[in-house]
């Protein structure tokens, strides 16, 4: 029987139900199928870019439908780097997910935690397929929310690792960071003083940076190791981009309309930061047709690959659903009614 109810759901709420990085991935790579089958419908993001405190914030609206799974929904998500002066996040916002029969809201709930879930299981996914069998150093430059969730995935579905560097502009960060790898993570994990300590000769390399400052040098990205970066290309110097044996995107018009919006917003010194410098590489493949096994993945010890992920709202919506299913079984959450 179909219904006005809305299920309400706090980040605490959402937080409560535990979800596994196996939960995660599951409903990420699903999505990530689909898309590589055709069988969804997703824009590019729809944004605006309120820039009072810093020249990076912006709002972003990210519908979208998954016709196997039988969901939709919408992501109002905002990025607004300098919160962390009022001690508040840099993502905040709202998922809605929606009944694909009545178009009725079925859920409403905090998107901020499952961004960060989204995202570094997006990150896991290609990297299970693209790091170098046997790869045993991890960096991860970025230790905020995000730079946490990608250890905690990447650790998860690349066994072999033996050692996680760190890096942050704040060295606080890096020291919650690593303690709280202890309760995962068997391996040696080092704080690093510099990027280049960090990232240069490392097999996997996690960028989890507001993506405005271009760290990674050529001579750092090393024959054989893979690169996944949350924030475009921009953590990457043009030459150590554009090496790359392989450039993997999640969705391609998502990529060319990000490099676009990247260059029409200059900060406030006029100065632009390109979402790929130099242009966007030759596109090897996207995310799902490496996921669904469409297109090979790595295919020599010595490939240098790089994915660059910009956030797809089918993943989100993939996710939602789980969330949906899981709050109401367990009775979390507050229902109350649209009309």
């Amino acid at each position: 029987m179909k219904s006005l109810d809305v299920l309400l759901l706090s980040r605490r709420d959402v937080e409560s139900l535990d979800l596994t990085p196996d939960h995660v991935l599951t409903a990420v790579e699903g999505a990530l199928r689909e898309h590589a089958a055709g069988t969804y419908e997703m824009h590019p993001k729809i944004g605006v870019h309120p820039t009072g405190t810093h020249p990076e914030n912006f709002i972003h609206a990210m519908p979208a439908y998954l016709r196997q799974l039988g969901a939709c929904g919408l992501k109002w998500v905002g990025g607004f780097p300098r919160n962390r002066e009022w001690d508040l996040p840099n993502v905040t916002g709202v998922q809605v997910f929606n009944d694909i029969d009545t178009g009725v809201p079925l859920a409403i709930m905090d998107c901020a935690y499952l961004t960060g879930l989204r995202t570094a299981a997006v990150s896991a996914a290609i990297a299970r397929l693209c790091a170098r069998p046997g790869a045993e150093t991890l960096a991860v430059a970025g230790c905020g929310f995000e730079g946490a969730k990608h250890l905690r995935f990447l650790t998860h579905v690349l066994p072999g690792l033996r050692q996680v560097r760190l890096y942050d502009v704040r060295p606080e960060a890096m020291t919650v960071l690593g303690s709280q790898a202890a309760d995962y993570f068997s391996g040696e994990v080092v704080l690093c003083d510099t990027a280049e300590r960090c990232l240069r000769g490392a097999e996997v390399i996690s960028t989890c940076t507001n993506g405005d400052v271009q760290i990674i040098q050529q001579e750092w990205f090393a024959p054989g190791a893979f690169g996944v970066g949350i924030e475009g290309g921009c953590a990457y110097t043009a030459p150590a981009l554009h090496q790359a044996d392989k450039f993997i995107v999640d969705d391609i018009p998502l990529a060319e309309y990000f490099q676009k919006i990247s260059l029409d917003h200059p900060d406030e010194n006029g100065e632009t930061c390109e979402e790929f410098p130099g242009g966007i590489p030759p596109i090897y493949a996207t995310i799902g047709e490496i996921v669904s096994g469409t297109k090979a993945c790595r295919e020599s010890d010595e490939e240098r690959i790089v994915a660059i992920p910009i956030g797809m709202a089918i993943c989100d919506v993939a996710l939602a659903s789980v969330v949906y299913e899981l709050a109401g079984k367990r009775g979390v959450g507050q229902t109350f009614q649209l009309a």
